[in-house]
């Protein structure tokens, strides 16, 4: 059951980055929604939860978003996700600030990550200012985004624990 919300979560993120916003852009860019929703579960369920959603999510966004090469946006987001799940025990369990500063490192190396990831494949449109502006933009407008983000994903974590694992209170 729990594989089938996380599912639903990233194909919702998925339909609403590609729907609703490209209407919602700050000075050009718009957050990016998978990433965040990586960034949210492997805080809430550690390391292994956070690489295969962002494995998951990367693909989501490779087939979707992007017209890259398959698998780039994977590589990156679960990077991200494995990162951040890696960092959980480190942080308070119950802390206010915890998502929203990992809403804006995820964002921020995240989109980085995968500029420059781009770039050393020849992408010629992912110039350093572009760059270094879209992280910046995106790791912003993800971290406006986070407390909604996380408040859903907790919610659902509780209903919907990780099997073996005690639910977090």
């Amino acid at each position: 059951m729990r594989t089938a919300v996380v599912a639903l979560v990233l194909v919702t993120a998925a339909l609403l980055q590609t729907t609703l916003f490209p209407y919602l852009m700050l000075a050009g860019f718009r957050p990016d929604l998978l990433l965040l929703v990586t960034a949210v579960f492997a805080l809430r369920d550690g390391a292994l939860a956070g690489l295969r959603v962002g494995f998951a999510a990367g693909i989501l966004t490779d087939l979707l978003l992007h017209q890259s090469p398959v698998g780039l946006s994977a590589l990156v987001y679960l990077g991200v996700g494995y990162t951040i799940g890696l960092a959980r025990p480190y942080l308070a369990p119950e802390s206010v600030t915890a998502p929203v500063i990992m809403a804006f490192l995820s964002g921020l190396l995240g989109t980085a990550g995968y500029g420059l990831l781009s770039r050393l494949l020849g992408d010629e449109r992912y110039t350093t200012t572009l760059v270094l502006q879209a992280s910046m933009f995106v790791a912003l407008y993800n971290t406006l985004l986070a407390p909604i983000v996380s408040g859903v994903v907790s919610r659902l974590g509780r209903r919907f624990p990780l099997e073996g694992a005690p639910a977090p209170r």
